[in-house]
């Protein structure tokens, strides 16, 4: 299980929301554009009440991708592409075909997520936002949506489902 780093001192479990536990740490690799990489080290942490563990992810990082989630953002966005010269080989045209996979795949989850979070949040109210352009408003008012979005459905005990291979 993953959540994503927050400024609070207590972590929640976004299963059973008991407070978590500090367990232990351990390395997470971090790529970037172009094929340079470096090691974070990441805090894990247990819940007393439902027994589970959950890994404490920052912003920059996606479950299950080592790549930073902006290089994943301008995939998705189309501002890298294989022909880039940063990005000429890493990430690969198969990893980037991968994450465009992935997230059409998740596309009807993502927007079920933000739907249920503004209606838990703001009510549900149609002239806010229209339904269908949850994902896209978001993805035109910041420059880190994929963060944002993540930060919000893992936290809240979500998931995106991982690409099987």
């Amino acid at each position: 299980m993953f959540f994503v780093e927050s400024s609070v001192t207590t972590h929640m479990c976004p299963i059973c929301q008991a407070t978590l536990r500090y367990r232990d740490s351990r390395p997470r690799i971090r790529r970037k554009e172009g094929g340079l990489k470096d090691q974070l080290i990441i805090r894990r942490f247990y819940c007393k009440n439902c027994h589970s563990y959950h890994n404490e992810l920052p912003d920059c990082l996606v479950p299950y991708k080592h790549y930073e989630t902006e290089v994943i953002s301008g995939v998705l966005d189309g501002v890298v592409q294989p022909e880039d010269l940063d990005s000429e080989d890493y990430p690969s045209c198969a990893t980037m075909l991968r994450w465009l996979q992935w997230f059409c795949e998740n596309l009807e989850r993502i927007n079920g997520y933000l739907r249920t979070i503004r209606e838990f949040l703001l009510g549900y109210n149609e002239e806010r936002i229209s339904p269908g352009s949850l994902l896209d408003f978001f993805r035109n008012q910041y420059q880190n949506w994929l963060e944002i979005i993540l930060r919000q459905i893992y936290n809240s005990g979500g998931f995106l489902v991982p690409i099987r291979w």
